[in-house]
C-alpha cells in the first residue's frame, strides 16, 4: 500500500472501518463508530468465488480466511502490510485447478479482528501458524507480498516441517540490513472529489498505488460515511509502522530456510511506477528510480546468497503489485516453480 493522503502509510515506495463479509455473493457492509460514520450497506457485491471463514489466533483474536476451494495441496496467500486477502481476489484462482487455494487476513485489516497490541513480526508469524493449525493443513505452500515475506521467513525457519515451498511476491526484503527512507516524498491528499463516494474513493486509490487492485481489497480498508463518503483508512497509520518498525528490528533468518524458496522482484522502470501519484522534477525522478533500483539489486543478492534453494526472477516494470501488473507472468514463474519435479 502507498497512500500517505489520508493516513496511509508509504511503506515501501514501488514495493510495499472492518468489513463484514458474508461470502463471495454478500452485499459489503462498512462501520467506523469512532468517525461518526454509520453502518451503511451497498449494493455492492463481492464476485470472486471464494467463501469465507474466521480462525483463532493468539489471544483470541479472530482471523479471517477466503478459499477458492480447488484440488491438491494447499496453497496460501499472505497479504502485504495494509492490504487483506481480497488482494488476491483476481489473481488466486488462477490456481485452483491444482491447489486448494486460500489467503489469511493480517489482524488489524479488513474483517479479521482489530486489537491494540500484537503488531510485531513474532506475534505476525504466531497468528499465521495458528492459522494453519486451525485449518488443519501442514505442508503447505505460502505465497507473501510485501511485508508478507517477514512471515514466510520465520515460519519456514521456526517452523519447517510445516511448509513446502515458499513463493516471494516482491517480498524478499531484509529491512534490517536494508531500511526503507524516511525522507520519501508524500503523494497528494485526496480532494473532496476523490472522497465524494465509493467509486471516487476507488479511483484515487487505485491511482495512489499504480495497479488495479481490487475493490474488495479497498472496501475492506477504507470507513465510510452514512451519505457514502470515503473518511480514509479504517486502520491508524501507527499501526502499520509498529509492523515496519518490528521488521527493522532484526534481521530475516534467510540462513534457517531449507525450502525451495521463489522470489519474484520487480525492476522499475520510472519513477512513477516506484512513487505513483507524486510529481517531481526529472532531477529528483531520476534519484528515486535509482536508489530503488539498486535497493532491490542488494535485496536479491542477499536473498540469493543466503537462502541455499533460491530461485529469484525479475520482471521489468511490473512494480511492486507484480501479481496484478503482470499476472500472467509472475502466474507462469510461480506455476513452473510450484509444479517442477522434485520440489
Amino acid at each position: 500500500m502507498t497512500r500517505t493522503g489520508t493516513g496511509r502509510l508509504l511503506l515501501v515506495p514501488a514495493l510495499c472501518a472492518p468489513m463484514a463479509c458474508g461470502g463471495p455473493h454478500g452485499a459489503s457492509t462498512v462501520s467506523n463508530a469512532d468517525s461518526g460514520a454509520t453502518t451503511q450497506a451497498t449494493t455492492w457485491h463481492d464476485t470472486s468465488p471464494h467463501t469465507v471463514q474466521f480462525v483463532a489466533a493468539p489471544g483470541g483474536v479472530r482471523l479471517e480466511v477466503l478459499d477458492w476451494g480447488g484440488q491438491g495441496e494447499p496453497l496460501v496467500f499472505i497479504p502485504g502490510l495494509e492490504n487483506t486477502g481480497h488482494i488476491f481476489d483476481d489473481f488466486a484462482p488462477r490456481f485452483t485447478d491444482r491447489f486448494h487455494v486460500l489467503a489469511i487476513t493480517r489482524r488489524g485489516w479488513g474483517a479479521s479482528d482489530h486489537p491494540d497490541s500484537g503488531y510485531t513480526i513474532p506475534i505476525l508469524v504466531a497468528d499465521v501458524h495458528a492459522a494453519l493449525d486451525s485449518l488443519h493443513l501442514s505442508h503447505v505452500d505460502l505465497v507473501g507480498h510485501s511485508i508478507a515475506g517477514q512471515e514466510l521467513t520465520w515460519i519456514a525457519a521456526k517452523h519447517p516441517t510445516d511448509v513446502r515451498r515458499l513463493v516471494y511476491l516482491d517480498a524478499g526484503f531484509d529491512y534490517h540490513a536494508h531500511h526503507i527512507p524516511k525522507d520519501v516524498p508524500a503523494q497528494p491528499q485526496p480532494t473532496a472529489a476523490d472522497s465524494a463516494s465509493p467509486a471516487a474513493g476507488f479511483a484515487y486509490f487505485r491511482r495512489m498505488n499504480g495497479a488495479p487492485l481490487p475493490e474488495a481489497d479497498f472496501r475492506a480498508t477504507e470507513k465510510f460515511g452514512p451519505t457514502g463518503r470515503d473518511l480514509g483508512p479504517a486502520t491508524p497509520q501507527t499501526i502499520s509502522a509498529a509492523v515496519i518498525q518490528s521488521a527493522e528490528a532484526i534481521a530475516p533468518p534467510f540462513a534457517q530456510v531449507r525450502v525451495p524458496s521463489l522470489a519474484i522482484y520487480d525492476r522499475p522502470t520510472s519513477a512513477a511506477e516506484t512513487l505513483p501519484g507524486i510529481a517531481m522534477p526529472d532531477t529528483a525522478a531520476a534519484r528515486w528510480l535509482r536508489f530503488w533500483q539498486q535497493w532491490r539489486t542488494a535485496q536479491q543478492t542477499e536473498f540469493k546468497a543466503k537462502i541455499r534453494r533460491a530461485h529469484v526472477v525479475e520482471l521489468q516494470g511490473a512494480s511492486h503489485y507484480v501479481f496484478l501488473i503482470q499476472p500472467d507472468s509472475v502466474a507462469s514463474a510461480m506455476r513452473a516453480f510450484l509444479t517442477a519435479p522434485g520440489r
